[in-house]
């Protein structure tokens, strides 16, 4: 479905590329996937209608020279992509990436024998590439695994403590610490890529390719209480140790908790 879709958009892709290339200079722009969107209406007047499908997000790699201004550069990106198509764009330098290549890092090497290259030309000649046998490959997930989830259950217990002493600030700091850790364990199982932020929108959206499952956990039945509700969560990791004005109630603490619960359990059955 993948290599469907890359054949169906090319002219959107094109046009994407373009406005990347103003935004700022890079060198290469992998496309790692997207988010189909697919509209069908019946009724007795139309019965057999066809299924209508569009791209509605779209998640690249893209490669820059410098080794600084990455979060920056993917700011700029993402700002500028926001009025023709929503993107999510990892950036990483051309230096780092050869690197991880030459060190057989699974995601960057998943990129390069799979990922379709909107931009650039397609190195041939790197050093030497080298790839993870599958017993290492398991044996650094199953210690990612069990590191990242001790860590979600230790800060939902701390979150715990903190709602029945009723310090509302440090629960709903202990439950964006749990969220953290659970989506950079979720990222790193599926990708192997390890991301250095605090920043759960991110985070969220990196996931989101990975994890099917995520957005009825953090945005259900309810979406606009539920963009309130992650909203508090994702100011939780500054505000409620540094802004007076910073409040949150214990129904809302609850339904956090409720959601990072769920999340929790979907670590546990990836």
């Amino acid at each position: 479905m993948y290599n469907l879709l890359t054949d169906s958009f090319k002219d959107q892709h094109q046009q994407l590329v373009e406005i990347i290339l103003k935004a700022c200079a890079v060198v290469k722009i992998y496309l790692l996937g997207s988010t189909l969107l697919t509209r069908r209406t019946e009724s007795i007047f139309m019965p057999d209608a066809p299924s209508c499908r569009q791209v509605g997000h779209y998640y690249l790699l893209v490669i820059i020279n410098s080794e600084q201004g990455h979060n920056q550069a993917q700011d700029t990106i993402e700002n500028n992509c926001q009025h023709f198509i929503p993107v999510t764009a990892i950036v990483l330098s051309e230096e780092r990436f050869e690197e991880w290549l030459t060190e057989g890092d699974t995601f960057a090497h998943a990129v390069y024998s799979k990922a379709v290259l909107l931009h650039g030309e397609k190195e041939t000649s790197y050093p030497s590439i080298t790839t993870k046998d599958k017993a290492t490959i398991q044996k650094e997930n199953n210690a990612v695994y069990t590191a990242g989830l001790n860590k979600v259950e230790e800060f939902l217990a701390g979150a715990d403590l903190y709602r029945i002493r009723e310090q509302n600030k440090m629960c709903a700091f202990m439950l964006h610490q749990a969220a953290e850790q659970a989506l950079h364990t979720i990222l790193q199982l599926k990708t192997s890529l390890r991301v250095v932020t605090h920043n759960l929108e991110k985070l969220y959206r990196y996931c989101c390719m990975v994890c099917y499952q995520l957005p009825e956990i953090i945005f259900g039945h309810d979406k606009e209480r539920d963009k309130r509700l992650f909203n508090l969560l994702k100011r939780a990791y500054i505000d409620t140790r540094y802004k007076s004005d910073y409040n949150i109630n214990v129904l809302d603490l609850t339904e956090l908790t409720e959601m990072l619960r769920n999340l929790q359990k979907l670590l546990t059955q990836l």
